[in-house]
């Protein structure tokens, strides 16, 4: 009867412990799941907000350069991450090594879309498909 008894919780154990298991496991694949889906749809909209980044000299390109962005980025920040700058109260003040000169009246402008933009770049978030343009020019 001891044996019985003996075998009966043993068996029992048995099926409370594997049931446990499986459940685990599911709940471990459902989380790697979610974290994977997740992150392929960052990426999706990353590769979908994209702007373009145009720096000129007096008129002359220098450089024009493709960036994404997520929703709600300010253009200071997408600068920061793309370019070497140097800022001031949310203006830029010097991209790659190009700076204004307040002596001489140089100093950075951009465009958003063809447009001035009366914003400082911690101010101006961008927009999908965005083209912004700026300019080191003498005033």
């Amino acid at each position: 009867m001891k044996k019985l008894l003996v075998v009966i919780v043993l068996l029992g154990g048995l099926f409370v412990t594997s049931g446990c298991q499986g459940n685990t496991r599911t709940s471990s694949e459902n989380t790697q799941n979610a974290q994977s889906a997740e992150s392929t749809e960052r990426s999706v909209d990353q590769k979908q907000l994209t702007a373009t980044i145009v720096v000129t000299n007096k008129g002359e390109e220098v450089t024009s350069k493709e960036v994404a962005f997520q929703e709600n980025e300010s253009l200071l920040k997408v600068m920061k991450e793309n370019f070497t700058i140097e800022e001031k109260d949310g203006f830029i003040t010097s991209i790659d090594g190009m700076s204004q000169d307040q002596k001489n009246n140089v100093f950075w402008v951009y465009t958003v879309n063809d447009e001035m933009s009366d914003k400082g770049a911690q101010e101006l978030f961008l927009k999908k498909a965005d083209t912004i343009t700026f300019n080191l020019q003498a005033f």
